[in-house]
Protein backbone atom coordinates (compact mmCIF):
# COMPACT_ATOMS: atom_id res chain seq x y z
CA UNK A 1 0.00 0.00 0.00
CA UNK A 2 3.28 2.22 0.67
CA UNK A 3 4.66 1.55 -2.54
CA UNK A 4 1.65 2.59 -4.41
CA UNK A 5 1.16 5.20 -2.66
CA UNK A 6 4.69 6.51 -3.09
CA UNK A 7 4.35 5.36 -6.47
CA UNK A 8 1.15 8.42 -7.11
CA UNK A 9 2.78 10.68 -4.93
CA UNK A 10 5.80 10.59 -7.54
CA UNK A 11 3.86 10.81 -10.02
CA UNK A 12 2.20 14.20 -9.58
CA UNK A 13 5.15 15.79 -8.80
CA UNK A 14 6.67 14.52 -12.64
CA UNK A 15 3.42 15.26 -14.20
CA UNK A 16 3.70 19.11 -13.99
CA UNK A 17 6.92 18.97 -14.93
CA UNK A 18 6.56 16.90 -17.97
CA UNK A 19 4.07 19.15 -18.88
CA UNK A 20 6.34 22.07 -18.80
CA UNK A 21 8.96 20.24 -20.79
CA UNK A 22 6.92 19.95 -23.39
CA UNK A 23 5.53 24.16 -23.66
CA UNK A 24 8.88 25.09 -23.89
CA UNK A 25 11.12 25.84 -26.87
CA UNK A 26 14.58 25.10 -25.44
CA UNK A 27 16.50 22.11 -27.40
CA UNK A 28 17.60 20.92 -30.52
CA UNK A 29 15.00 21.38 -33.63
CA UNK A 30 15.66 20.00 -37.14
CA UNK A 31 13.88 20.35 -40.00
CA UNK A 32 13.66 20.69 -44.03
CA UNK A 33 12.99 24.24 -45.21
CA UNK A 34 10.77 24.34 -48.62
CA UNK A 35 10.34 27.48 -50.98
CA UNK A 36 7.18 28.85 -50.70
CA UNK A 37 6.79 29.41 -54.86
CA UNK A 38 5.83 27.18 -57.87
CA UNK A 39 8.91 25.20 -59.41
CA UNK A 40 11.48 23.56 -57.98
CA UNK A 41 14.07 25.22 -55.76
CA UNK A 42 16.84 24.51 -53.51
CA UNK A 43 16.01 23.50 -50.05
CA UNK A 44 17.45 24.27 -46.76
CA UNK A 45 18.03 21.57 -43.86
CA UNK A 46 18.00 23.50 -41.04
CA UNK A 47 18.85 23.34 -37.07
CA UNK A 48 17.55 25.45 -34.42
CA UNK A 49 19.28 26.02 -31.40
CA UNK A 50 17.16 27.11 -28.44
CA UNK A 51 17.77 28.44 -25.37
CA UNK A 52 14.55 30.16 -23.51
CA UNK A 53 14.51 32.07 -20.37
CA UNK A 54 10.97 33.41 -19.44
CA UNK A 55 9.51 34.70 -23.06
CA UNK A 56 13.03 35.63 -24.43
CA UNK A 57 14.38 33.57 -26.59
CA UNK A 58 18.04 33.48 -27.80
CA UNK A 59 19.94 30.62 -29.96
CA UNK A 60 21.69 29.85 -33.31
CA UNK A 61 19.56 29.34 -36.76
CA UNK A 62 21.88 27.18 -38.84
CA UNK A 63 21.06 25.15 -42.48
CA UNK A 64 22.48 24.07 -45.41
CA UNK A 65 22.02 25.60 -48.82
CA UNK A 66 23.50 23.44 -51.89
CA UNK A 67 26.73 22.11 -50.02
CA UNK A 68 27.75 24.97 -47.75
CA UNK A 69 26.60 25.23 -44.07
CA UNK A 70 25.59 29.12 -42.84
CA UNK A 71 25.36 29.93 -39.08
CA UNK A 72 23.25 32.46 -38.09
CA UNK A 73 22.54 34.23 -34.32
CA UNK A 74 18.85 34.40 -33.78
CA UNK A 75 16.27 36.33 -30.88
CA UNK A 76 13.16 36.38 -30.22
CA UNK A 77 10.04 35.48 -27.98
CA UNK A 78 7.71 32.47 -26.72
CA UNK A 79 4.05 33.08 -25.56
CA UNK A 80 3.72 29.85 -23.70
CA UNK A 81 -0.52 30.60 -23.89
CA UNK A 82 -0.77 30.95 -27.70
CA UNK A 83 2.53 28.29 -27.95
CA UNK A 84 3.18 30.80 -30.60
CA UNK A 85 7.38 31.56 -31.06
CA UNK A 86 8.32 34.81 -32.92
CA UNK A 87 11.75 35.05 -34.08
CA UNK A 88 13.29 38.96 -34.71
CA UNK A 89 14.48 39.90 -38.10
CA UNK A 90 17.67 37.55 -39.59
CA UNK A 91 19.55 37.45 -43.04
CA UNK A 92 18.65 34.12 -44.79
CA UNK A 93 20.46 33.07 -48.07
CA UNK A 94 18.13 34.04 -50.93
CA UNK A 95 16.39 30.92 -52.40
CA UNK A 96 18.58 31.97 -56.32
CA UNK A 97 21.82 32.34 -54.55
CA UNK A 98 24.36 30.83 -56.42
CA UNK A 99 26.46 30.20 -53.33
CA UNK A 100 26.76 31.18 -50.18
CA UNK A 101 28.07 35.09 -51.13
CA UNK A 102 24.61 35.62 -52.58
CA UNK A 103 22.62 38.04 -51.68
CA UNK A 104 20.63 38.33 -48.05
CA UNK A 105 16.63 38.20 -47.43
CA UNK A 106 16.10 39.69 -44.07
CA UNK A 107 13.45 37.37 -42.74
CA UNK A 108 11.33 36.34 -39.61
CA UNK A 109 9.95 33.77 -37.78
CA UNK A 110 6.61 32.65 -36.82
CA UNK A 111 5.74 29.07 -35.34
CA UNK A 112 3.56 27.03 -33.34
CA UNK A 113 4.54 24.54 -30.60
CA UNK A 114 2.30 21.10 -31.73
CA UNK A 115 2.44 18.25 -29.46
CA UNK A 116 1.52 15.14 -31.62
CA UNK A 117 1.82 11.90 -29.77
CA UNK A 118 5.62 11.27 -28.34
CA UNK A 119 6.74 13.61 -30.65
CA UNK A 120 6.93 17.70 -30.64
CA UNK A 121 7.18 20.23 -33.57
CA UNK A 122 7.95 23.88 -33.96
CA UNK A 123 5.75 24.42 -37.42
CA UNK A 124 5.16 27.81 -39.65
CA UNK A 125 7.77 29.32 -42.07
CA UNK A 126 10.56 32.18 -41.86
CA UNK A 127 8.75 35.37 -43.89
CA UNK A 128 11.11 38.14 -45.42
CA UNK A 129 10.15 41.78 -44.34
CA UNK A 130 7.29 44.22 -46.39
CA UNK A 131 10.20 45.52 -48.24
CA UNK A 132 11.31 42.43 -49.67
CA UNK A 133 7.84 40.01 -50.09
CA UNK A 134 8.76 40.21 -54.01
CA UNK A 135 11.86 39.04 -53.80
CA UNK A 136 12.03 36.65 -51.35
CA UNK A 137 9.39 34.31 -50.59
CA UNK A 138 8.19 32.65 -47.58
CA UNK A 139 10.57 29.34 -46.46
CA UNK A 140 8.11 26.84 -44.64
CA UNK A 141 9.37 24.44 -42.44
CA UNK A 142 8.57 21.89 -39.52
CA UNK A 143 11.00 21.34 -36.71
CA UNK A 144 11.24 18.12 -34.98
CA UNK A 145 12.82 18.40 -32.02
CA UNK A 146 15.82 15.92 -31.44
CA UNK A 147 14.76 14.08 -28.56
CA UNK A 148 11.55 12.79 -30.21
CA UNK A 149 13.52 11.52 -33.28
CA UNK A 150 11.39 8.80 -34.66
CA UNK A 151 12.66 5.28 -35.19
CA UNK A 152 13.64 4.06 -38.47
CA UNK A 153 10.53 2.22 -38.65
CA UNK A 154 8.68 5.66 -38.57
CA UNK A 155 11.44 7.30 -41.26
CA UNK A 156 10.00 10.59 -42.87
CA UNK A 157 12.33 12.63 -44.91
CA UNK A 158 11.33 15.69 -42.66
CA UNK A 159 13.72 14.09 -39.53
CA UNK A 160 15.72 11.47 -41.14
CA UNK A 161 18.62 12.49 -44.04
CA UNK A 162 18.60 10.04 -46.98
CA UNK A 163 22.00 9.26 -46.37
CA UNK A 164 21.87 6.01 -44.45
CA UNK A 165 18.79 6.63 -42.40
CA UNK A 166 21.06 8.77 -40.08
CA UNK A 167 19.00 12.10 -38.46
CA UNK A 168 19.29 15.41 -40.24
CA UNK A 169 21.39 16.93 -37.46
CA UNK A 170 24.37 14.60 -38.64
CA UNK A 171 24.26 16.13 -41.94
CA UNK A 172 27.39 18.38 -40.87
CA UNK A 173 29.25 16.02 -40.53
CA UNK A 174 29.15 14.22 -43.83
CA UNK A 175 31.44 14.15 -46.50
CA UNK A 176 31.20 16.59 -49.39
CA UNK A 177 30.55 13.22 -51.68
CA UNK A 178 27.74 11.83 -49.32
CA UNK A 179 25.60 14.98 -49.75
CA UNK A 180 26.00 14.73 -53.85
CA UNK A 181 24.74 11.84 -53.53
CA UNK A 182 21.87 12.12 -51.43
CA UNK A 183 21.11 15.26 -53.79
CA UNK A 184 21.80 13.37 -56.95
CA UNK A 185 18.90 10.40 -54.99
CA UNK A 186 16.24 13.05 -54.19
CA UNK A 187 14.71 13.15 -57.93
CA UNK A 188 14.01 10.48 -60.09
CA UNK A 189 15.96 8.95 -62.67
CA UNK A 190 14.95 8.91 -66.63
CA UNK A 191 16.57 5.75 -67.82
CA UNK A 192 17.01 6.59 -71.27
CA UNK A 193 18.09 3.12 -72.66
CA UNK A 194 20.34 0.16 -71.48
CA UNK A 195 23.02 -0.71 -73.36
CA UNK A 196 24.90 -4.37 -73.85
CA UNK A 197 28.31 -3.80 -74.15
CA UNK A 198 31.45 -6.14 -74.92
CA UNK A 199 33.96 -3.55 -73.84
CA UNK A 200 35.85 -3.20 -70.61
CA UNK A 201 35.41 0.76 -70.04
CA UNK A 202 33.67 3.01 -71.77
CA UNK A 203 34.99 6.62 -72.98
CA UNK A 204 32.50 9.11 -72.33
CA UNK A 205 32.74 12.90 -74.05
CA UNK A 206 29.72 15.34 -73.04
CA UNK A 207 29.46 18.40 -74.87
CA UNK A 208 26.20 21.38 -74.42
CA UNK A 209 23.44 20.48 -76.99
CA UNK A 210 22.47 23.41 -79.01
CA UNK A 211 23.29 26.63 -77.87
CA UNK A 212 25.91 27.18 -74.92
CA UNK A 213 23.82 28.83 -72.06
CA UNK A 214 25.34 28.11 -69.04
CA UNK A 215 23.79 24.33 -68.47
CA UNK A 216 26.13 23.34 -65.32
CA UNK A 217 25.96 19.67 -63.90
CA UNK A 218 26.88 16.85 -62.02
CA UNK A 219 27.94 13.34 -63.58
CA UNK A 220 27.44 10.57 -61.66
CA UNK A 221 28.68 6.59 -62.41
CA UNK A 222 26.91 3.97 -60.54
CA UNK A 223 25.40 6.87 -58.58
CA UNK A 224 29.18 7.85 -57.36
CA UNK A 225 30.60 11.57 -58.41
CA UNK A 226 33.26 11.67 -61.09
CA UNK A 227 32.51 15.46 -61.94
CA UNK A 228 31.05 18.46 -59.79
CA UNK A 229 29.42 21.50 -60.85
CA UNK A 230 31.24 21.70 -64.31
CA UNK A 231 29.72 23.73 -66.81
CA UNK A 232 28.81 22.21 -70.66
CA UNK A 233 30.28 23.70 -73.38
CA UNK A 234 31.18 23.24 -77.38
CA UNK A 235 34.47 21.47 -76.00
CA UNK A 236 34.29 17.76 -74.60
CA UNK A 237 33.75 17.03 -70.57
CA UNK A 238 35.99 13.57 -70.68
CA UNK A 239 35.71 10.57 -68.94
CA UNK A 240 36.95 7.05 -69.13
CA UNK A 241 34.84 4.68 -67.06
CA UNK A 242 35.34 0.82 -65.90
CA UNK A 243 32.61 -1.44 -66.91
CA UNK A 244 31.87 -4.47 -64.98
CA UNK A 245 29.43 -7.37 -65.17
CA UNK A 246 26.82 -5.49 -63.62
CA UNK A 247 24.42 -3.07 -65.01
CA UNK A 248 26.46 0.19 -64.65
CA UNK A 249 24.97 3.59 -64.88
CA UNK A 250 25.66 6.92 -66.03
CA UNK A 251 23.70 9.86 -64.71
CA UNK A 252 23.68 13.70 -64.73
CA UNK A 253 22.66 15.66 -62.31
CA UNK A 254 21.17 19.34 -63.37
CA UNK A 255 22.79 22.07 -60.99
CA UNK A 256 21.16 24.59 -63.16
CA UNK A 257 18.93 25.03 -65.82
CA UNK A 258 21.18 27.11 -67.93
CA UNK A 259 19.48 30.10 -69.98
CA UNK A 260 17.29 28.17 -72.21
CA UNK A 261 15.59 25.33 -70.23
CA UNK A 262 15.75 22.33 -69.39
CA UNK A 263 19.49 21.04 -68.93
CA UNK A 264 20.68 19.42 -72.10
CA UNK A 265 24.01 17.74 -72.77
CA UNK A 266 25.03 15.56 -76.05
CA UNK A 267 26.81 12.39 -74.82
CA UNK A 268 29.25 10.57 -77.50
CA UNK A 269 30.25 7.15 -76.00
CA UNK A 270 32.73 4.55 -77.40
CA UNK A 271 32.82 1.00 -75.63
CA UNK A 272 35.60 -0.44 -77.78
CA UNK A 273 34.85 -0.33 -81.73
CA UNK A 274 31.00 0.86 -81.00
CA UNK A 275 29.69 4.29 -80.64
CA UNK A 276 26.65 6.10 -79.22
CA UNK A 277 24.88 9.03 -79.39
CA UNK A 278 22.51 10.13 -76.52
CA UNK A 279 20.68 13.34 -76.16
CA UNK A 280 20.53 13.82 -72.65
CA UNK A 281 18.13 16.09 -70.57
CA UNK A 282 17.51 16.83 -66.78
CA UNK A 283 15.87 19.02 -64.71
CA UNK A 284 15.38 19.91 -60.19
CA UNK A 285 12.47 16.46 -60.97
CA UNK A 286 14.76 13.88 -62.94
CA UNK A 287 18.25 13.06 -63.56
CA UNK A 288 18.81 11.55 -66.85
CA UNK A 289 20.65 8.23 -67.14
CA UNK A 290 22.29 5.56 -69.38
CA UNK A 291 22.56 1.88 -68.48
CA UNK A 292 25.40 -0.01 -69.93
CA UNK A 293 25.62 -4.53 -68.98
CA UNK A 294 28.67 -5.84 -70.37
CA UNK A 295 28.01 -9.11 -72.54
CA UNK A 296 30.37 -12.24 -71.99
CA UNK A 297 33.00 -12.31 -74.66
CA UNK A 298 32.87 -15.10 -77.65
CA UNK A 299 35.95 -17.02 -77.24
CA UNK A 300 36.67 -19.03 -80.42
CA UNK A 301 37.37 -22.91 -79.52
CA UNK A 302 40.43 -22.34 -82.04
CA UNK A 303 42.44 -20.04 -80.07
CA UNK A 304 42.33 -22.15 -76.53
CA UNK A 305 45.09 -23.27 -75.50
Amino acid sequence: MKKIRFGLLLLVFLLPVAIISAQIVTGEWYGVGQVKRTGNHNSYLSEMILKQTGTQVSGEFNYFFRDVEIKTSITGTYDSKSKTLLLNTSPVLNFQAKNANGADCPMEGLFSLVVSGKQTFLWGQFNATNEYRLTCPSISVKFAKSTDKPKPSTFNEEVYDTVKLRPIETRKKLSETEILISKLNKRSFDVLQIIDVDADSLKVSLYDLGEVDNDTISVFYNRKPVANRQMLSDKPMTFTLPVDTNVNELSMFAENLGRFPPNTALAIIYAGEKRFEFSMTSTFIKNAAIRFRRKPRNLDPKNIN
